[in-house]
This record gives C-alpha cells, sequence and structure tokens, in this order.
C-alpha cells in the first residue's frame, strides 16, 4: 500500500502531539514519594506481613491515601512478634509467591535474605537512599554489599532515669556506667529504688547490654571470623555488668530474673529508678495506660560510657522487604516507597490521637522540631545514641552464638561463676559454629 510523503509527515506531527499530551499529563500528574503516575498497577491486592505494632496500626490507617494515588490495595497480616520469624520460615520453606512484602528483624537477615529481592536498581532509578537513615540501621538491611529492604521500624538503646528523683537528690545525669553506680547507690539509700537491669538468658535478652559495655571498653563479638568476645576487654566488661547486681547492689529486686520487659514494667510501676534498653518502651511500658508516671517524672539520655571511652550502643532495626517469588514485584516497590517515606512517618510519631508511636528512623525526623516536641525530645535523644551504634554481627550462627553468650552472663550474675571461664568456654563453642560456617 502506497502512503504519501504528505500522510508520513501528518502522522508524524499527530504522534508528536500525542507525545506531548501524554508528557503534559504525566507531569500534571506528578505524585508524591516518586510513586508512578497513571495508575498502572492499579487493581493489585498486595499482602503484607507485619508484626503486631501500633507503628504498623498507624500505616495501615492511612493506607487509603496510597489506594488513592495508585489503585493499589494492601492486605496487612499482623502477626505477633513473638511468632514473626516462624511465619516468615514457614513462608520461605513453602517458596511462596504470598506475602509480596515481609517486614522481619535484622539480625534474622542473612538466614532469609535469598527470601528478599535486592531494590538496589529501582532505588536508584527513583532516587531512593540509605543516606536517610543513621548507618545502623543502613546495615541492618545490606547483604552481601546488597540493599535487601528498607527499615521501617529501629530501636535505639537508652538510659531512662527518674529525672524528679535526681533533681530531688541535686543528682546529674551519669555519663559513665562509674557514674550510674554513683547516682544509683544514692537513689537506692535514700528511695530504696534501684536500677531495673534484665539478666534473664531467655532469647539472649542480657546480651544487648553487656555488648554496650564490651564496645564501649574496646571489646568486639567477632574478628576476622574468630571468636573474641573473651578478651580482657570483654570479661572486664561482663564483670562490671555483674557487679551491678552481686557487688554494688544497685538493682531492683527480682532483676536476676527480669526479661526486658519487666525492667520496664518495674520502673513504669514507680518500682525501679533507672532503666537501660529500646526507647520503645518509654511509651508503652515506662509511660502508659497501666503505668503511675508521669512525663515530667522520666528522664532519658545516651547509655552510658565506660571508663574514659565514648558510649558505643547497640541498635536493630526491622526492614521490609518484597518477596523474591512474588508476581507483584513492581506494584510492591510502588507500596514500599510509599510506607518508608518521611512524610508518613512524621504523621505516624506527631498524631497522638489513638496510638503513641514514638519510632522514626529518618535522620531528619529525629532531629525535627515538631517531632521531638511531640515526644518530649525522645527522638533526638535517639539521634544522639545512633550516631555511635552498632548492629548484631551479620551471621547465620549469631542467634545460636548469641545464646552461648546470654547462657554464660546468667551464669555469672545468677551462680557466681567466674567471667572469664564462663566466656572462654562459650567461645569455644561459638568457634565450632563459626569454623561450620
Amino acid at each position: 500500500m502506497f502512503i504519501s510523503r504528505r500522510a508520513i509527515i501528518i502522522a508524524a506531527i499527530g504522534a508528536s502531539f500525542t507525545a506531548s499530551a501524554i508528557a503534559s499529563s504525566a507531569a500534571a500528574e506528578d505524585l508524591p514519594y516518586g510513586l508512578i503516575s497513571g495508575k498502572p498497577y492499579a487493581g493489585t491486592t498486595l499482602t503484607y506481613v507485619a508484626p503486631v505494632a501500633g507503628q504498623y496500626d498507624g500505616h495501615a490507617a492511612r493506607l487509603q491515601e496510597f489506594t488513592d494515588l495508585t489503585g493499589i490495595e494492601v492486605e496487612f497480616d499482623f502477626v505477633p512478634f513473638g511468632n514473626l520469624q516462624e511465619r516468615i520460615l514457614s513462608h520461605k520453606v513453602a517458596g511462596d509467591s504470598e506475602p509480596d512484602l515481609i517486614n522481619y528483624m535484622d539480625s534474622w537477615g542473612p538466614a532469609l535474605k535469598d527470601m528478599f529481592m535486592p531494590i538496589d536498581d529501582m532505588m536508584i532509578a527513583d532516587g531512593v537512599s540509605m543516606e536517610r537513615y543513621f548507618g545502623a540501621h543502613q546495615q541492618g538491611s545490606t547483604y552481601d554489599g546488597k540493599v535487601h529492604g528498607l527499615p521501617l521500624r529501629g530501636h535505639a538503646q537508652l538510659l531512662f532515669y527518674r529525672k524528679d528523683l535526681m533533681e530531688k537528690h541535686g543528682l546529674a545525669v551519669p555519663t559513665t556506667w562509674a557514674e550510674l553506680v554513683e547516682v544509683a547507690t544514692v537513689i537506692k539509700e535514700k528511695e530504696g529504688l534501684g536500677i531495673a537491669s534484665y539478666y534473664s538468658n531467655k532469647n539472649g535478652q542480657n546480651v544487648p547490654v553487656w555488648m554496650n559495655l564490651m564496645w564501649s571498653n574496646g571489646g568486639e563479638l567477632i574478628k576476622d571470623g574468630e571468636a573474641v568476645f573473651n578478651s580482657p576487654e570483654a570479661v572486664e566488661a561482663l564483670q562490671f555488668y555483674a557487679d551491678l547486681e552481686n557487688k554494688f547492689a544497685v538493682n531492683s529486686e527480682g532483676a536476676k530474673s527480669f526479661e526486658q520487659g519487666d525492667g520496664s514494667l518495674s520502673m513504669g510501676a514507680g518500682n525501679s529508678a533507672f532503666y537501660m534498653g529500646w526507647w520503645w518502651h518509654y511509651g508503652s511500658r515506662i509511660l502508659g495506660k497501666n503505668t503511675t508516671l508521669t512525663a515530667e517524672q522520666v528522664g532519658f539520655a545516651g547509655m552510658p560510657a565506660f571508663g574514659n571511652s565514648e558510649s558505643v550502643t547497640f541498635a536493630m532495626s526491622m526492614p521490609t522487604a518484597i518477596n523474591v517469588e512474588s508476581e507483584n514485584q513492581e506494584a510492591a516497590w510502588e507500596f514500599l516507597k510509599w510506607v518508608s517515606n518521611a512524610d508518613l512517618e512524621k504523621a505516624n510519631v506527631i498524631d497522638k490521637s489513638e496510638r503513641n508511636v514514638i519510632v522514626a528512623l529518618h535522620r531528619e525526623n529525629l532531629i525535627d522540631s515538631e517531632v521531638n516536641a511531640a515526644n518530649g525530645g525522645l527522638q533526638a535523644a535517639a539521634a544522639a545514641s545512633l550516631g555511635n551504634s552498632r548492629i548484631f554481627p551479620q551471621l547465620d550462627s549469631w542467634p545460636e552464638i548469641m545464646q552461648l553468650i546470654s547462657n554464660a552472663i546468667s551464669d555469672v550474675v545468677a551462680n557466681g561463676a567466674d567471667p572469664k571461664e564462663a566466656l572462654d568456654a562459650a567461645a569455644i563453642e561459638a568457634q565450632k559454629l563459626l569454623d561450620r560456617g
């Protein structure tokens, strides 16, 4: 069929106008958070496994914005945290294409990473940078040099203290562990309230506080494939941690068997003057519906330093990843861009009408004046803590190694075992796990 040159020119002009119109329409429909305009994934329904927490409730409550922008529906599958790892592993073993999105704890990542789709290329294409998070939270989402998720939930460790009692007795906030013992001794003598330390070896809960001491004292956990957590620095840190209970006697009654939640609840009930642990305990366990304290009575600061060194704290995060078997990966990425955006996070921690969410991970939000005004400055304290924080070793065998250390700590505190002998024995068993790969 013959087509005249004139017809070709007209068609080309028409195509040019059409392309221009599409571009203008797209520009007019520019969406926030880097979302794709035109709703190319409208009608898709994503499934998302997440733990039970007020923060995720807040995301679900604001989900209509995402659906209005993209046409994508999202079904949240809330799982109690204690059952979350088991649920994820069941999907991994089965090779399920659902859920499309999975929220997990960073220390589980090395064993789960093959289940998660690397997202580096998508991040580059949409201008999403991990630099918006502190280093510890960046590391918790990165395996073998590739990003496998975006951190949505994360925790810094802080020292919580009875501000009213410190002021009453003219005491300064401790910045070292030795100073903590000094002020805790005064409070214990004057008020009968101690430190809500926790030494239970259930799920390795006693390890993180000791890690803060150990790192601040120059110790390490694993170095060049060798278990070195029985070094003189680590032994000294464990001795001091045990001395809080057995020598200085500054702990609250029951600390030997306390889990971390017992410690924060003890402070919230007015039975302890100090608590060292995750910041999320502040909004629900130290101050909450069933606690007796008010915000005016509670202060918080970064974890103390050991000796003359600087404080080094443990941090954790819970990234959300895209299931590598998902049939809706592009739509899942759209949701991940939306749910991780700084505006949503800020709204979640400022709005106290239905839930008291305090968790923020974006650097800009942690130092934001409105965010801190709504939360008594908690995020600024967390930002200072996260500035020099570290995470668990990214090893498949870490959960088993952590439990060995946890058992050693418990043996020293509860049974009077020698710290060096306990850590030496744990290091021998840990090395077997490391050698096994």
